[in-house]
């Protein structure tokens, strides 16, 4: 009696707990680590696995990430799971370069892949649990510590051999959206009850193993769930699934004794999450959901994402929105990616704080990997992401960009290459600095061989814009313009006119930024 008495008292504290905890807060930065990129970086010395995660987020901690998202798995997880295929299961550390287990790609790959299993096999081998230590350095630096489960990974899809895949994908073909239809359709299909039924026994894994503040679900590796024509109804299946994973982890916060919440990452636009069967809106309404990030899918950063749409949808609700900001940037499809500068970053994390985010989410932000990153302007431009008013202050870039994913039936041009006599494209500057900091407009552009280049006659807003320079750029014209401060409003979409003066030009890429 007097056991089952206190037990109904720990109940009631974890509800009473529960319920006068804001269900919202302003998280500040929040970062997502992958599941892979720590483990291909570091080398992971003899009873050295615990100090070497500890070192990885210490670093995390001093850029100012407030929440840190630990990625546990893609078709396999980086862990010992009891439900979920481990990336070392089938591996023999002992054999050659050429075992069964890498017949299917390369050996340069091969090399690749095996360093990455042999230093998440050494924290099995060390019985350091990864996910654990990491929440653990998490707490110790007062970082909030999340999970995030991919939930339809679907990497070398096009090489089933392959030994990312685990043995569910592999022996149910049946499962996929579309076995014969190309790469994405060798996603799972969510209609199939045992799809659902095997990300739920990782779900339930997680929260049975792991004290967590939030477990994130990210339907952007891959948002491709349901087959075309079916996503609406494919929806409501996973709006109700969805509802059995909040009551999961319900009960897990009353196990622990603290909140837990519940977040999804989906599309940047509240239209496209919808239209694929990713009703993140509603889930927020519904209370389902605590978190939204609408992001890029990977191709390019976004620096024009509808905040100001999504909070104006999600109304009342207090689910937290976070910006999500990708690392590539490229103008559009065909150009080839490179890595965002951090003036970029800066310009983008303005964007989406100034239009209506509580924070700003990363991904692919790596701490190391990005040579062009001297480690202490990484440093300074992530602790900047915690304040707008401190971005205000950092020297920063928006660009013109594309939607890199939009649902089956959506209509979208995207805005560049743009060529004619008379281009007019839109563009919105952000937050604005301080008076004394110029304006920088920059375009590339390509003219015909038969064609003089010269200097195209630019306006914004109706302001003409006075040229500063000129360079070449391989095939490219590269032009600068000092834009009159006159010209700019904040947070708002600026038409800009650039004039051939009777020649026809392509514009390739147009950026401002903001020096002082």
């Amino acid at each position: 009696m007097i056991v089952r008495t206190r037990n109904m008292f720990l109940l009631l504290s974890a509800f009473i707990l529960l319920l006068t905890t804001p269900a919202r807060a302003d998280e500040g930065l929040m970062l997502n680590v992958d599941c892979t990129t720590f483990f291909q970086t570091h080398h992971i010395p003899d009873g050295k696995a615990g100090e070497t995660i500890d070192r990885y987020v210490d670093v995390y901690a001093s850029a100012g990430v407030k929440t840190l998202l630990c990625n546990t798995n893609a078709r396999r997880t980086n862990y010992r799971s009891r439900v979920w295929d481990a990336w070392w299961d089938g591996y023999d550390p002992a054999g050659p370069d050429d075992q069964p287990f890498f017949a299917a790609i390369r050996p340069e790959q091969a090399n690749r892949h095996r360093k990455t299993i042999d230093s998440m096999l050494a924290f099995d081998r060390q019985d350091i649990d990864y996910p654990a230590r990491f929440i653990a350095r998490c707490r110790h630096n007062g970082v909030s510590p999340w999970i995030t489960l991919r939930m339809n990974d679907c990497h070398y899809a096009d090489n089933p051999a392959h030994p990312f895949h685990g043995d569910f994908w592999k022996k149910h073909p049946q499962y996929c959206i579309n076995p014969k239809g190309g790469y994405f359709g060798q996603c799972l299909d969510y209609a199939h009850p045992e799809v659902r039924d095997y990300y739920r026994a990782l779900i339930v894994e997680t929260l049975e193993r792991y004290d967590i503040d939030g477990l994130e679900l990210d339907f952007m590796r891959e948002p491709f769930l349901f087959s075309d024509g079916k996503q609406a109804e494919g929806g409501a299946i996973l709006t109700g699934w969805l509802g059995e994973i909040r009551k999961l982890v319900d009960a897990a916060a009353a196990r622990r004794g603290h909140p837990m919440r519940l977040g999804v990452r989906v599309p940047s636009r509240p239209e496209t999450a919808k239209a694929m069967g990713l009703d993140a809106v509603a889930w927020a309404k519904a209370g389902l959901v605590d978190l939204i990030v609408p992001t890029p899918r990977w191709a390019t950063i976004e620096f024009d994402m509808p905040m100001e749409r999504w909070r104006e949808l999600l109304g009342e609700s207090e689910a937290t929105l976070a910006g999500g900001l990708e690392v590539l940037y490229r103008p559009y499809h065909a150009v080839t990616p490179r890595q965002v500068t951090l003036k970029q970053a800066a310009g983008a994390a303005a964007a989406v704080l100034a239009r209506g985010a509580d924070c700003v989410y990363l991904f692919n932000y790596f701490q190391d990997g990005h040579p062009d990153w001297l480690r202490a302007d990484y440093l300074k431009t992530l602790n900047a992401m915690n304040s707008l008013d401190a971005l205000r202050k950092m020297p920063r870039c928006v660009g013109v960009t594309y939607r890199d994913i939009r649902a089956a039936a959506e209509k979208y041009r995207p805005p560049l290459p743009a060529s004619g006599k008379e281009i007019v494209l839109s563009l919105n500057p952000g937050p604005l600095p301080e008076e004394n900091w110029d304006c920088l407009l920059s375009i590339a552009v390509e003219v015909p061989k038969a064609e003089q280049a010269s200097p195209p006659q630019v306006s914004v807003g109706g302001k003409p814009c006075r040229l500063t320079s000129e360079k070449k750029e391989e095939k490219y014209s590269v032009f600068s313009y000092l834009v009159p401060r006159k010209a700019l409003a904040e947070n708002k979409a600026h038409e800009i006119k650039i004039d051939g003066a009777g020649r026809p030009l392509t514009v390739h890429r147009l950026e401002l930024s903001f020096e002082k």
